[in-house]
């Protein structure tokens, strides 16, 4: 049996694992109830990637009598790959694109919340994520009789996936490609060639060979581009953006930067992108035996009440747009608390640069704001 899984055409501008819709099962399923299954029986259950990204791909199945999430596994377009699992187990996957492409990450995802990681993980599906330090991802369920699960875009390149993906990593580097449609023409076959003269390449790879090369000068490129944050304060800085796309504002967060790290929400060219910004700063502990500070509620008995500092906003006339508590992708910037959303001052970027790197420091915060503004 052959499933295809579509991607939605939300996007998560995150490359940690922000949130986007995407089409998949969606029924909830008990990731924790395991039928009685003979483990001795294996199966071979192929994923097949006929997407133009690079996918990133975590799974949850049955391993030693329990569910078991691990990842990564990448594969590229038109490629699949092969896992061997309990024949007839419950499965779960989850896949991103690359954080190689530009425009942010997509996902194909589902409803069941199992634990993941940006680097290699494997977590039972009873961990407490938190506790192991995990994040979480929203699989999507398998049928356990399925042996090959497809992922596809709304275009469905199908056996094109290969030369889709081609185009995509092009145009990833700076090549002008204007189409990604998977048929092989001379606007690709000209900026292959320039590739190839570019890198001092002998002869053009093909097939696998070819994407992991155009992999590797795309993700150069992308760390050209687009808008960076780097903490340079003392705490932990959890920022937002808000931005036009196809003619609607959008805004959304949050991004968790610990002191000293960067995080680049947005991986395409900033110019005409008209993009905001903001960012809360978690206030840091009073004395631990600081009896004043802890009665009034700024030492360490009251952690958890103390607000966040938020963005200065230095602007005459603030750009307004809406946010909210935990993770969040807010349609407009008017009626936000009529549609349950806060309402946060943005910074503007100069509109006539394709990238910056924006160092936020103790300077840029100021005043408190509404307790329980980020979780």
């Amino acid at each position: 049996m052959r499933k295809q899984v579509t991607l939605a055409l939300t996007l998560a501008f995150a490359l940690s694992g922000f949130p986007a819709t995407a089409s998949a099962q969606t029924s909830e399923t008990d990731t924790n109830s395991v039928e009685i299954i003979n483990p001795a029986n294996t199966a071979s259950w192929n994923i097949c990637n006929e997407t133009s990204f690079i996918l990133r791909l975590a799974h949850a199945t049955l391993r030693d009598g329990q569910i078991k999430a691990k990842g990564w596994r990448e594969a590229q377009p038109g490629q699949c790959i092969v896992e061997t699992i309990v024949e007839n187990a419950p499965r779960f996957l989850y896949a991103e694109s690359s954080p190689i492409h530009r425009g942010g990450i997509r996902e194909w995802k589902g409803e069941a919340t199992l634990c993941a990681k940006d680097t290699d993980f494997e977590s039972a599906a009873t961990d407490n994520c938190r506790v192991q330090n995990l994040e979480t991802r929203p699989y999507f369920a398998v049928k356990p009789g399925e042996d090959t699960t497809t992922l596809i875009e709304p275009a469905d390149f199908g056996e094109n996936a290969l030369t889709a993906g081609t185009q995509r990593l092009l145009r990833d580097a700076g090549y002008k490609i204007t189409a990604i449609d998977g048929m092989p023409g001379r606007r690709t076959a000209r900026s292959l060639r320039e590739f190839q003269k570019k890198e001092a390449l002998d002869d053009l790879p093909e097939g696998e060979a070819l994407i992991s090369a155009l992999a590797i000068s795309a993700a150069a490129k992308t760390k050209e581009i687009g808008l960076e944050f780097c903490n340079k304060s003392d705490s932990r800085i959890y920022t937002a953006i808000g931005l036009q796309e196809d003619g609607n504002w959008t805004s959304r967060g949050w991004w968790e930067l610990a002191p000293e790290s960067c995080v680049r929400p947005v991986t395409e060219d900033l110019k005409g992108l008209d993009v905001h910004y903001y960012a809360l700063k978690e206030s840091l502990p009073g004395p631990a035996n600081d009896v004043t500070a802890i009665l009034t509620g700024t030492g360490d008995a009251a952690i958890n009440e103390r607000a966040d500092l938020k963005l200065r906003s230095i602007a005459t006339i603030p750009a307004q747009f809406c946010i909210a508590e935990a993770q969040f992708s807010a349609l407009g910037r008017e009626m936000c608390l009529e549609s349950g959303y806060g309402v946060a001052n943005f910074r503007p970027l100069p509109t006539d640069k394709e990238s910056l790197t924006i160092s936020l420091t103790n300077e840029d915060f100021a005043q408190s704001g509404p307790a329980g503004l980020r979780q």
